[in-house]
């Protein structure tokens, strides 16, 4: 498993794992970030991660994205 924070630019992974509190698991599904979701690394920078889930372009913080574990498609 890796940690979505630590991932480069232009990798395609699915969403194994979200290890986080219910509030911010609830935020994220309206998001559309949930287990089993394919995404796409489009940036990742110092103070965020911008992932790619279908047509939407999602921007998630840095601790956030920590706490999200993915594996290959």
């Amino acid at each position: 498993m890796k940690i979505l924070s630590t991932l480069c630019t232009g990798q395609n992974v699915l969403i194994n794992r979200i290890n986080a509190s219910a509030d911010k698991k609830i935020k994220l599904l309206g998001l559309g970030v949930s287990v089993n979701t394919k995404i796409s690394i489009l940036k990742n920078r110092d103070g965020d991660v911008v992932i790619a889930i279908g047509n939407a372009r999602i921007s998630l913080g840095r601790g956030l994205a920590s706490l999200i574990e993915v594996g290959e498609v």
